[in-house]
């Protein structure tokens, strides 16, 4: 879980810090985050979903590759393949999170959290990477597990001495730095190394709590409409007790359990969130080791129950469907970062999905949104604010630290007014002047010129 992340230079965010802890208690379990239309919310959430995807990198090279061989066959337009291929490299991803006309690095530092033990994970970047720290503690040991940085075209990387059980694996691990380091995170290439090679070989000569931090960090799930290059969700990460896709797909067959679970689920919220959903479950085809299945309805249509393929629904009820995978996460303690979360879904409902969910949170959420209406009834602690001043600073503040706020006051209504700032204050468009232009240019405004 994260308990802290500072921007310096990323995107819109000159020198920013979003605190997400609980005081003492640690990582907040759910965090809201409004503010208006261009404060920065999904910059924010690109931050996020850089540090996951970098963690990937290799494999995105891997789908560089792959996706250049099938444009060959198919004699993709060359402008086409370059905006696909632009979200397969993490340069090109790290290049569209610097802040625009700024000679200055990149910095980012992530705060986290597992069970009681804390750290910081520092990353740095120009054209490439230039700086990467990992620091940890656990109870009376803490110190750094890592540190690379580059000089004058030099790579210079320091290790605990913890950190290698076996000095000849460090001695490999220094020669894979030369190599990757800079188009790569140290992150990428333990993951690299962890997937190349046996369980065994990993716990018998690498520090265990550095492995502990990558499972946290790839077991994230992030939720992100990229703008950059495909309009298109990215999801990352995924606990293993969850179904890759909750309409229909495939599973083990030992592993139906898991598929029983998610009906269940899928069963308790629509038939109590829609008043003619009367049932849901999944159409079963059993195989010699796997089982195939699809997502039905049962449904009240014009006085009668009738069964309905899933894929036929409303667009906005898949998108539920969607969002419901993806919470299902947070119970299994997972972080799940899902942006502009109510995006085609009704205020209330969404408001309720959330209500309903938050007090069973073991992992953490942390969304994007502006639903108001969830500002009456959660906990103020989980509610945080960008605001932009006339020189375009921007400042993150928990709702809780406004000292308007009083135990009868509705932050809703306080939200509005506009006396947290975060919302659009605009005075009203003069349409007239609009249309005085189009015609002083000659424009018939009626459909023609």
């Amino acid at each position: 879980m994260f308990t802290y992340i500072k921007l310096k230079n990323f995107m819109s965010f000159k020198d920013t810090t979003f605190d997400l802890r609980n005081g003492s208690k640690g990582a907040k379990n759910f965090i809201s985050i409004y503010g208006e239309n261009g404060s920065g919310k999904s910059n924010f959430i690109s931050s996020i979903n850089l540090l996951r995807r970098s963690i990937d990198s290799f494999e995105m090279l891997v789908n560089t590759e792959t996706i250049k061989e099938m444009a060959q066959e198919k004699e993709l337009p060359e402008g086409l393949l370059e905006m696909v291929l632009g979200g397969t490299n993490i340069l090109s991803l790290t290049n569209s999170c610097r802040m625009v006309e700024c000679d200055e690095e990149t910095s980012i530092e992530y705060g986290f959290q597992i069970g009681k033990h804390e750290g910081f994970y520092i990353l740095s970047f120009a054209e490439k990477f230039v700086y990467e720290k990992l620091y940890y503690f656990t109870g009376k040991q803490r110190g750094t597990l890592f540190e690379i940085y580059v000089e004058n075209g030099k790579i210079y990387p320091t290790f605990s001495n913890k950190l290698f059980i076996n000095k000849k694996v460090e001695d490999e691990i220094r020669e894979e730095i030369n190599k990757y380091w800079g188009k790569h995170t140290f992150l990428s290439i333990l993951n690299k190394e962890r997937n190349e090679k046996n369980e065994q070989y990993i716990r018998d000569n690498y520090l265990e709590y550095l492995f502990d931090i990558l499972n946290m960090l790839q077991a994230i799930t992030v939720h992100y409409k990229e703008t950059s290059y495909s309009g298109s969700e990215v999801r990352s990460g995924r606990p293993n007790n969850i179904l890759q896709s909750l309409n229909m797909g495939k599973i083990e067959i030992t592993k139906e359990s898991i598929l029983d679970r998610s009906e269940h689920i899928l069963k308790d919220f629509f038939t109590q969130a829609y008043a003619d959903i009367k049932d849901v479950y999944y159409e079963r085809r059993y195989r010699e080791t796997e089982i195939s299945y699809k997502l039905y309805v049962k449904k009240m249509i014009g006085g009668k129950i009738r069964t309905i393929d899933f894929k036929h629904e409303s667009s906005g009820t898949q998108h539920i469907l969607e969002i419901i995978r993806s919470l299902l996460g947070v119970f299994c303690g997972v972080t799940v970062i899902y942006d502009e979360i109510d995006d085609g879904i009704h205020d209330l409902l969404l408001k309720n999905i959330l209500e309903s969910m938050i007090e069973d949170i073991s992992g953490q959420l942390i969304i994007t949104t502006h639903n108001t209406y969830m500002l009456e009834n959660i906990d103020i602690k989980s509610v945080y604010l960008i605001t932009v001043d006339y020189q375009g600073n921007k400042e993150v503040k928990c709702l809780d630290k406004y000292p308007r706020i009083q135990g009868t006051n509705n932050p809703r209504i306080m939200y509005l007014k506009g006396l947290f700032g975060g919302i659009p204050i605009v005075d009203t468009l003069d349409y007239d002047m609009i249309l005085n232009e189009l015609q002083n240019n000659d424009i018939d405004v009626e459909g023609g010129e």
